[in-house]
């Protein structure tokens, strides 16, 4: 008989049993509870932050009409602004504090998979015309608690249950056999060893793949997802391949544990003490040796000096103001407002650009060491298979590291522009106008390029597959030993 008929043979005897046994009873209803309790948590925490954003969006328009509404009475000759700080024409106060600008960073259509870093990084960036760390470090996280315990979301279900579901259902798949003696018995047919193992862990793989797969397409459509786009196809697409390879290596694993002939208590030992390695001590190992090789310097030694440097502009400040006015003597003596209010303001916008160059030094090097560390943390994720799966769930939910590093990119060079559309107006003391308005910059996220992303998943692919191949060559030079009978 062809190996493709013995292991269709063997995946139907398999089936047969768990259907006697209403074992793929229990499996589906455990799959699909946790599946479906990870898919409410995770749209929970989508729809709480899009609250909080559509809540920031509503009060900038408000705040951007309330501004419009007053300067065209102004214009109409109905309104006249006892205080600089009140009037819609003042550059400074209106891109230091009234127009400041959102800079939101939109969800994925496979968010609610897993939170990833969303929690600890927010949603949206308050941007004005004030220097980077006035934004930069007024940062919303979760409860410190919340964090500890972490998010049962998809990913968690994946990750971490999934295996245990996997090795409950396969720790014995030959032992079990070997100690009842029904393997010399199927033995006596003329089918090799390895294909009665790949029929047994094929049906398992094909019951766990098909009903975790099905029960996130059946979420992913309740939630409203719209799996017609191209990017919501190539998601789903890694999503599917990053499943398979995951259940494909603990069932690999599985196997290179049964053929080591042990019984199938030590098997169910082994195998558990595995999962502790690979989920709990190797991610724990690599968190503490990073941190000590790579040390992030300390936050609030970061604020202490970041403050240091604004208080040294200060104090310098008469000098940088008098080489100002000095170089540009044509914007000295423009009445936009009192000329102690111009004075006033100018020292601070100057004050603020001669602290800007050290604070961007200061964060930069904080910078630099973080993404030290995070190169060192992306080499090393490949001793986990579980940090790799969990690191490319994150990169398929768009909540990994990586997208939020280039959304704050994209923040700096809206900051940027920010800055020069306003602080020149305010150094010239230069009303703005209703056309102005019209012309804010406004923040556009644009996601980073596909192939970027496309090659970081299929790095964690192949941090998956490399793993399944090894163990399944170990395997294959085991089973030749295996014992037969008891």
């Amino acid at each position: 008989m062809h190996t493709s008929l013995y292991l269709k043979e063997i995946f139907n005897f398999e089936r047969s049993l768990f259907r006697a046994d209403r074992l793929d009873f229990f499996v589906a209803l455990i799959l699909v509870a946790a599946v479906g309790y990870a898919f409410v948590n995770g749209q929970s925490w989508i729809n709480k932050q899009q609250q909080a954003v559509h809540a920031a969006q509503t009060e900038e328009s408000v705040r951007l009409q309330e501004l419009k509404d007053k300067l065209a009475r102004i214009d109409a000759g109905g309104l006249a602004p006892a205080k600089a700080f009140e009037n819609p024409v003042n550059a400074y106060w209106v891109g230091n504090r009234h127009a400041a600008s959102y800079a939101v960073l939109p969800p994925t259509a496979f968010a609610a998979t897993a939170i990833g870093q969303s929690d600890l990084n927010p949603p949206y960036v308050k941007v004005s015309s004030d220097n980077k760390e006035s934004f930069a470090l007024n940062e919303e996280i979760e409860n410190p608690g919340n964090l500890l315990i972490g998010n049962f979301d998809l990913a968690f279900v994946v990750v971490f249950l999934l295996p245990l579901l996997i090795i409950a259902l396969s720790y014995n798949v030959l032992s079990a056999e070997h100690e009842q003696g029904t393997l010399a018995v199927t033995m006596t047919n003329p089918v090799p060893l390895w294909v009665l193992i790949a029929g047994k862990l094929g049906f398992r793989a094909a019951l766990v793949f098909s009903l975790t797969a099905g029960m996130t397409v059946i979420c992913l459509l309740a939630i409203g997802t719209d799996l017609s786009t191209m990017d919501s196809l190539v998601r789903l697409g890694w999503w599917m391949l990053l499943l398979l390879a995951y259940i494909l290596f603990w069932l690999t694993l599985a196997a290179a544990v049964n053929v080591l002939a042990k019984s199938s208590a030590q098997n169910a030992l082994m195998l558990t003490g595995l999962w502790i390695v690979i989920l709990l001590v190797l991610p724990s190992f690599i968190s503490i040796a990073v941190n000590v090789a790579y040390p992030v310097p300390s936050r609030v030694a970061m604020v202490g000096q970041i403050r240091a440097a604004q208080t040294d502009a200060n104090q310098e400040s008469d000098a940088t103001v008098a080489r100002f006015e000095q170089e540009h003597p044509e914007m000295t003596a423009k009445p936009l407002a009192k000329a102690d209010d111009v004075a006033a303001i100018r020292k601070r916008v100057l004050v603020q650009q001669a602290a800007a160059g050290r604070i961007s030094q200061i964060m930069a090097g904080y910078d630099r060491q973080l993404a030290r560390q995070q190169r060192v943390v992306d080499s090393l994720r490949f001793l986990s298979p579980a940090i790799v799966m969990q690191e490319a769930l994150n990169a398929v939910a768009g909540t990994d590291n990586s997208r939020y590093r280039h959304l704050s990119e994209q923040v700096d060079a809206f900051h940027r522009e920010w800055q020069a559309f306003f602080l020149p107006k305010v150094l010239e003391n230069t009303p703005l106008t209703l056309e102005d308005y019209q012309h804010f910059p406004r923040f556009v996220y644009a996601g980073p390029a596909v192939s970027e992303t496309n090659m970081r998943l299929l790095s964690g692919l192949l941090g998956l597959v490399v793993p399944i191949a090894v163990l399944y060559l170990f395997s294959l030079r085991r089973i030749r030993d295996y014992p037969i009978t008891a």
